[in-house]
């Protein structure tokens, strides 16, 4: 019988009767990172996708776009601070609960947990919507700095 096999380890027991799904029990199975899909077609999937696979790439890059955010952040603490301190309302209304508490507390759990987000970023870098969520962060705050400059011109 030379198509037989051999069922056994060579304790003698038989491979098939265990159940083979607790021996996996503590391991993440999904080991995809997003960047194993196909190229997308057309000029603007290109650019995303090459700004993602070059932040992939280069963590100085990343470092560089997470530390700006975090920089954003800041000003946008400070800026906000001014904007109150001239009449104006906070418009996040989880901030402003928290300002009208505290403004330390408030500035130091903004700042806080935008670095608990970079880290997490910079922890799951390799992952394709880690990046996504850099880049998101990036423009939020980009946006709100710009927001506030406009109020900026506008109160003078």
């Amino acid at each position: 019988m030379p198509l037989m096999r051999n069922l056994t380890d060579p304790g003698g027991q038989e491979r098939r009767c265990g159940d083979r799904r607790r021996q996996r029990r503590h391991t993440f199975r999904d080991q995809r990172t997003g960047f194993d899909r196909r190229t997308p077609k057309g000029c603007e999937a290109g650019v995303i996708e090459s700004a993602l696979v070059g932040l992939r790439d280069q963590p100085r890059a990343l470092l560089w776009l997470l530390a700006t955010a975090n920089v954003l952040n800041l000003a946008d603490y400070g800026l906000t601070l001014n904007a109150l301190a001239h009449g104006f309302e906070e418009g996040n209304p989880i901030m402003g609960f928290m300002l009208n508490l505290n403004p330390v507390w408030a500035g130091i759990f903004k700042v806080l947990a935008i670095l608990l987000a970079s880290f997490l970023v910079w922890q799951l870098k390799r992952y394709r919507k880690a990046l996504i969520v850099a880049i998101g962060m990036l423009l939020v705050f980009a946006g709100v700095f710009a927001w506030h400059l406009y109020g900026l011109l506008v109160m003078l």
